[in-house]
């Protein structure tokens, strides 16, 4: 018997007719956006695929260091051959390098709002399969782990980063993934860092964003006797 994963992700994804006539499930195309914490992303979700059989075509939109300023540039490099991809989904983590802008009054929350929403809405403009816009996925900013010097960044990605996001999510039609709680109260699964999740860690965010994919995705249940 196929794994219950590798049965959901068959059934979501769409049907392409190949030349021979036969039906082919198409897989679903996952890019992955945003800053350093999502870019280990596609590797887990891509080793999860070979191990539980969901059908994914994963694309790389990530780059190390930027923050909500930052990340604009970096997009408008890239966005002449990043609109060509259908994305099924788009998953955007970013805000950890806000936090200390924002702490040391280089940046204010409202700039950070008005940054991630209109970075929403450029992905937005995007065409998915067969011209449906893409369905985004925003992510909440887990916690530095537990020392000291951190207390400070971390009250503000609770108190200021993490309510805007949420506040984002429902007011842009997002998906909203809490990757906070994913690593809250986990110190095991960071790196000496402080800041970024060790392999333990990356591979519970890849877990939680897989989570929110097949939420999003799975299809509706018929009633009995449907």
């Amino acid at each position: 018997m196929k794994p219950l994963t590798a049965v959901l992700f068959a059934a979501m994804t769409s049907i392409a007719v190949s030349a021979g006539g036969r039906e082919a499930a198409a897989p679903l195309v996952v890019c992955c956006a945003g800053d350093s914490l999502i870019r280990p992303t596609p590797v887990h979700l891509r080793a999860l695929a070979a191990r539980e059989g969901p059908d994914l075509d994963i694309r790389e939109w990530a780059q190390g260091g930027l923050n909500s300023e930052t990340y604009p540039s970096f997009f408008r490099r890239n966005k002449t051959l990043w609109r060509e991809t259908a994305c099924d989904a788009i998953l955007l983590q970013l805000g950890t390098n806000d936090a200390v802008p924002i702490l040391e009054e280089r940046t204010n929350p409202a700039e950070f709002r008005s940054r991630i929403t209109a970075i929403l809405s450029e992905f937005k403009a995007f065409a998915g399969p067969a011209g449906r816009p893409p369905v985004l996925f925003l992510a909440t900013v887990p916690r530095f782990c537990e020392r000291p010097e951190t207390a400070a960044r971390n009250r503000v990605v609770e108190e200021i980063l993490n309510p805007i996001l949420r506040e984002i999510a429902a007011a842009e039609g997002a998906v909203l993934v809490d990757n906070h709680a994913a690593l809250s109260g986990r110190a095991e699964f960071y790196d000496p860092d402080c800041v970024h999740p060790n392999a333990e860690g990356e591979k519970a965010l890849a877990e939680n964003w897989l989570r929110a994919l097949r939420l999003r995705f799975a299809p509706a249940k018929r009633p009995p006797g449907a």
